[in-house]
């Protein structure tokens, strides 16, 4: 499939976001708080879960506003992202080296959400760009949580 215009980029990112959200509120966040130690680190996560899914129903309301069944597109990257979190996770023993391990690669997924968010919100229709804005500024919030639990977890681990 060819993209030629930005409306195309649009269904994709928002594709690709649907994929990653969807994922993340299904099982990652919840696998990932219960491995947790840090009290204020598992809350985050668990904050940013039920955050999550008013993510996915954002994305959801986008599509439909698009005229669009709303498609979900798997992401690779964010699979590999996962994969590489499970593997070093079980590497590192339970405590605060490994929240830094969980907070490392949750931080790494925000940014990669706040890059498609930006995005998005560059092209997409103003009515569209209304409904995701809130999302860009929970990822972002979410992420300045994130490094404050990895400072956090150094001085610990």
């Amino acid at each position: 499939m060819s993209i030629s215009a930005p409306r195309g980029l649009v269904v994709q990112l928002l594709g690709e976001l649907l994929y990653v959200e969807r994922r993340l509120y299904d099982d990652v966040l919840t696998s990932v708080a219960s491995s947790v130690s840090a009290a204020d680190l598992k809350a985050a996560i668990e904050q940013h879960r039920e955050e999550t899914k008013e993510h996915v129903e954002s994305i959801e309301k986008a599509f439909r506003q698009l005229e669009l069944a709303a498609t979900s597109n798997r992401v690779p990257q964010f699979e590999q992202v996962v994969a590489h979190h499970e593997e070093l996770a079980g590497q590192v023993s339970a405590g605060p080296l490994q929240d830094l391990v969980h907070a490392q690669s949750a931080l790494e997924v925000e940014h990669w959400e706040i890059a498609r968010y930006t995005t998005l919100l560059a092209l997409a229709p103003p009515d569209v760009g209304k409904l995701l804005r809130p999302s860009l500024a929970s990822e972002k919030r979410a992420a300045a949580e994130l490094a404050k639990a990895i400072q956090a977890a150094s001085r610990t681990a």
